[in-house]
């Protein structure tokens, strides 16, 4: 049995969460989820995790379909996952709240402090 028709759907989750990231580094959607600001050295570690996930989603989509219907599937991809996370935003910002836990968890401060 073929998996390949899962493929477009698993791809527009990883740029869902990419985008969804991205907007939970900013500090009026953190404030609509109830969170404080994030340290800037989080908010960039954060943003550079999401923009590697949306070059990630080129990559597969370019190695599965093909150079040219990769990049076209990337980019309508792209277009209806921002929309998406707009949509819940601000229609349900709390949906994002535990990813915006997350990011901003002890545990992921671990990786961010300078070594001694």
């Amino acid at each position: 049995m073929s998996v390949s028709f899962l493929f477009y759907p698993v791809m527009a989750l990883l740029l869902v969460l990419a985008f969804a990231l991205m907007a939970m580094t900013q500090f009026p959607h953190r404030r609509a989820v109830g969170l404080t600001d994030l340290a800037s050295r989080q908010a960039i570690w954060t943003r550079t995790v999401a923009g590697l996930l949306v070059i990630l989603a080129l990559v597969l989509a370019i190695r599965n379909e093909g150079g040219a219907f990769g990049f076209l599937l990337w980019a309508g991809l792209l277009s209806l996952a921002s929309c998406i996370v707009v949509l819940i935003l601000s229609w349900r910002p709390t949906f994002f709240a535990s990813l915006a836990r997350l990011i901003s968890s002890d545990r992921f401060r671990i990786y961010l402090n300078k070594s001694s």
